[in-house]
């Protein structure tokens, strides 16, 4: 199927993760350009590099900080020219259970300025970026998660930085068309997602029979499941009337048990 991809100009921030490692893998598979962001993990962006086989480029920037995201902005730009795509992927999710009330606000700030500030900065620069390469077709696609949705509890801080993705998805899907005439802006929100990050819960049967116990495909995500969507959205062949939408791909998650724990086959997650 034709996605209208080719020679299209993406930026994937997280790039290295497991989300963005795939999602990169497939744009490059339908030949787009590349810009690939990344924090700190140089070893897992290499590790991505041996899998692309197009026109790519790697940027490392701290998109907490609005002078940072401002000159790897600049650095795309003389690279490669108009950003057509930009895919917000990158974020931390703090591993420890920590109750709100035990939270501290170093650890609060440290999430909302990665996560949700430095989503903001990106679309910042991204529409900035627009109003200096005027075309008509421009897409940004959001990675959020169903803690968005249903919560979390003693991870307060990540919530609340992935509910606060709808809320750009929603204010700036009216923004982006003043920009670009069939702007679009949407979010994709991933449940349970086996990724290097989650591999080491995957020992925990116990916890991952609760986890699908509240979905009715009974299984987790891969990391292509996401990246595919990601991909649907940001073409304009395929979803080009698709805008202000958040698609949760979490096997039918609900916010309530379905199943009872021997309902849970491990082998077929």
């Amino acid at each position: 199927m034709e996605t209208g991809l080719r020679g299209k100009h993406v930026l994937i921030t997280g790039a290295n993760g497991g989300i963005g490692q795939a999602t990169a893998v497939l744009f490059d598979k339908e030949g787009a350009k590349l810009s690939l962001h990344y924090h700190q993990n140089e070893t897992s962006a290499k590790e991505l590099e041996s899998k692309l086989k197009g026109d790519y480029s790697f940027f490392q920037a701290n998109l907490s900080s609005d002078t940072s995201v401002k000159k790897l902005m600049n650095q795309i730009n003389q690279n490669n020219g108009r950003l057509d795509i930009l895919i917000v992927n990158h974020g931390i999710w703090p591993e420890n259970y920590i109750p709100a009330h035990d939270m501290t606000l170093q650890q609060w700030d440290n999430t909302i300025a990665i996560n949700l500030t430095g989503a903001f900065l990106c679309s910042k620069h991204f529409l900035k970026n627009l109003e200096a390469y005027p075309e008509d077709f421009a897409s940004i696609t959001y990675v959020g998660s169903t803690a968005g949705i249903f919560g979390e509890a003693g991870h307060v801080d990540y919530s609340v930085t992935k509910f606060g993705l709808q809320g750009l998805v929603l204010s700036l899907k009216n923004e982006i068309v003043h920009l670009a005439y069939h702007g679009r802006v949407n979010l994709v929100a991933p449940g349970w997602t086996i990724t290097p990050m989650t591999e080491k819960f995957m020992q925990d049967h116990t916890g991952i029979k609760s986890v699908l116990q509240t979905m009715p495909l009974r299984k987790l995500a891969r990391a292509e499941d996401i990246a595919s969507t990601i991909l649907f959205l940001s073409s304009d062949k395929l979803a080009g009337h698709i805008s202000g939408q958040i698609i949760t791909v979490a096997g039918g998650m609900e916010g309530r048990k379905l199943f009872e724990s021997d309902e849970i086959n491990i082998d077929k997650i």
